[in-house]
C-alpha cells in the first residue's frame, strides 16, 4: 500500500469511510500506548468509543487493521514535514545559487534553517507525539514483524527525500549520505523527547543541536 495522501475536499466522505477513519485513528492511539500485542480489535473499539462489532465488520483481519493503521500514521508523519520543508527550501531558493558559496550566507542559512527545524521538531513533539510514538514502533517492529518492512522502507525513502534535497545544495557527489546521518540525528531528537514532559522540552537545546547538525551539513566549522 503506498503512501499518498488523497484529496477529499470535491468529494464528502461517505458513513462507511468516516467509521474506517475513525477506527484507524483509535487502532494509531492504542499501538502508542499498548503496542503491537496489545492492538486488538476490543482495545481499538473502546478507545474509538463504538461497538466492538464495527471494527470486526470493517477489518475482519486484525494484522490488516494494524497494517492500515502504520499506513495512515506514515501519512500524517511525512505530510507534516512536506509542509515544513516546503518553506525552508523557498527560504533557501531566495538566494542565487553563487552566493550559497559565501560563508556569510551560509551562517544566515544556519541561524534560520536551525530556527525553523528546532521550531517543527518541538511542534511535533507537543501536537504528534502519539504520531512520532508510532513511528519509532514501526521501525523496532520490523525486527519480529517482517511484514512491515517494505512499509517501514518507503515511509523512511518519503522522510529522507526533502533531506537530500537540502543536502544537494551543498553536496554534489553523495547528498543522500549526509541526508541519512541528518535524518537519524533529527529522529533522535524526536525520540529522546518523546519520555519528556511536553512542558519541560528544552527549545534552546534543540535549536542548539539543529544547529550544529545544519553548520556541518552546509559546510560551516559550526
Amino acid at each position: 500500500m503506498s503512501l499518498v495522501v488523497e484529496n477529499n475536499s470535491v468529494k464528502p466522505k461517505s458513513k462507511g469511510e468516516q467509521t474506517k477513519e475513525l477506527i484507524l485513528e483509535a487502532a494509531i492511539q492504542v499501538l502508542a500506548t499498548h503496542g503491537i500485542k496489545g492492538t486488538t480489535h476490543r482495545a481499538i473499539a473502546s478507545q474509538a468509543n463504538i461497538q466492538l462489532s464495527l471494527t470486526t465488520y470493517y477489518f475482519k483481519d486484525i494484522q490488516a487493521l494494524i497494517h492500515q493503521a502504520f499506513v495512515l500514521n506514515s501519512i500524517h508523519v511525512t505530510h507534516d514535514g512536506s509542509l515544513a520543508w516546503k518553506k525552508a527550501f523557498e527560504y533557501i531558493e531566495g538566494f542565487e545559487k553563487a552566493s550559497l558559496r559565501k560563508v556569510s550566507t551560509k551562517e544566515e542559512l544556519r541561524d534560520v534553517l536551525a530556527q525553523m527545524s528546532a521550531q517543527y521538531l518541538v511542534n511535533q513533539l507537543k501536537d504528534r507525539p502519539i504520531a512520532l510514538a508510532v513511528e519509532q514502533l514501526l521501525f523496532t517492529e520490523i525486527q519480529v514483524t517482517p511484514a512491515l518492512r517494505d512499509l517501514a522502507q518507503q515511509h523512511r525513502k518519503l522522510l529522507m527525500a526533502p533531506f537530500i534535497r537540502l543536502c544537494r545544495y551543498f553536496n554534489k557527489h553523495d547528498p543522500h549520505i549526509n541526508a541519512d546521518i541528518m535524518l537519524t540525528l533529527f529522529q533522535q531528537i524526536e525520540y529522546r523527547n518523546l519520555a519528556i514532559a511536553s512542558t519541560e522540552i528544552d527549545i534552546d537545546e534543540i535549536k542548539a543541536l539543529t544547529r550544529r547538525i545544519i553548520a556541518w551539513v552546509i559546510g560551516l566549522k559550526k
